[in-house]
């Protein structure tokens, strides 16, 4: 199990890397002008995680019932700490000083309900975004998490037959309803079955079923993950086109879970990347912090007028994003886990 999850853990890597590489890309844009390829590169690095997390999620919890409350006790402790931290900093920030963001606004009904994890309608964003923005994804890890817990007393097979009937029937009445309301528009979106797709995966690696896949899967595999991947960058914005978009990115992060954890004994090492995966989180949570600082900075210090100067910052930006997720993991969240694991 343990090598398995290292091979994971490097695609948690690659789905932080690209969540940052789109906000230091999209950075010099106004939020009219912004490209739709950089903003689609974060929406990648989320449906890959929502695959790997749906994936863990059954592989940890084995073929057969576990505890729901012990389950839940772990996940709140592993997500909310950072998060209500982060999010308690962007609003105090916000608060006092405002001119430091584009799309957040000090309000305390929402900073309440971002910390319960409840999606509104932000009107300074214009979506469904916590104060904090970037929580929009742990709206729905939360969510996953409750539901799976739900299904606690189930063999593993039926916990994710019914997890995915569950979660496609709530797309299905958000395909056919439409609803305008925050909460029922949030959860009756696609994007959990990025969830379900990875939990079918892990359902598939405790039944040994992936580790017995042929070596001609992996070109299979492949091509599958490159044409999900053009297809996801090769649609232009619009309901039916984000959709298809979705989907095609949906079959490269399922590859990319299938190559990585069915051929992962035929990979070479990862090591870096698998530390980085480590960090994920706190690189995931504190990034945009990094990115605004040091592309803020250098825009306005240097003026860069040519596409090379833009992306030279972006890569200057990323590096800072990786270096202070790092610095966040190594010297808080590794020990506060650690100090929060012996609680329960």
């Amino acid at each position: 199990m343990s090598s398995r999850i290292n091979a994971i853990q490097s695609l948690r890597a690659g789905a932080a890397i690209m969540v940052l590489a789109s906000h230091a890309l999209l950075y010099p844009y106004a939020i009219a002008d912004q490209p739709l390829v950089f903003g689609r590169l974060g929406w990648l690095g989320v449906i890959l995680f929502f695959v790997v997390s749906g994936f863990i999620m059954v592989a940890v919890t084995g073929q057969g019932r576990f505890g729901a409350r012990g389950f839940l006790q772990r996940r709140i402790l592993r997500v909310v700490p950072l998060y209500w931290a982060f999010t308690l900093a962007a609003a105090a920030l916000a608060l006092l000083v405002p001119s430091l963001f584009r799309t957040t606004v000090f309000d305390g009904q929402q900073l309440a309900m971002s910390l319960a994890f409840i999606p509104f309608y932000n009107p300074t964003s214009h979506g469904l975004h916590p104060l904090y923005k970037l929580g929009w994804t742990l709206n729905y890890e939360m969510f996953f998490y409750v539901v799976f817990a739900m299904l606690a007393v189930l063999t593993a097979r039926r916990r994710v037959l019914v997890l995915t009937l569950a979660f496609s029937g709530l797309s299905l009445v958000g395909l056919v309803a439409h609803p305008e309301s925050a909460i029922p528009a949030f959860y009756t979106s696609y994007m959990p079955l990025a969830f379900v797709a990875g939990a079918w995966l892990g359902l598939a690696h405790i039944e040994q079923r992936l580790q017995a896949l042929p070596r001609s899967a992996a070109l299979v595999l492949a091509a599958i993950g490159l044409a999900g991947l053009v297809e996801g960058f090769w649609f232009d914005r619009g309901v039916i086109e984000d959709a298809a978009a979705f989907l095609g990115f949906l079959a490269f992060a399922t590859a990319a879970v299938t190559l990585f954890v069915g051929f992962d004994s035929k990979l070479p090492s990862l090591k870096p990347l698998e530390q980085l995966g480590d960090a994920s989180y706190s690189i995931y949570l504190v990034h945009i912090f990094a990115v605004a600082a040091i592309a803020g900075v250098l825009m306005r210090v240097l003026e860069p007028q040519t596409v090379a100067a833009f992306v030279g910052i972006a890569a200057i930006a990323m590096g800072g994003g990786i270096i202070a997720g790092w610095a966040v993991y190594a010297l808080v969240e590794k020990p506060l886990m650690a100090r929060l694991r012996r609680l329960i």
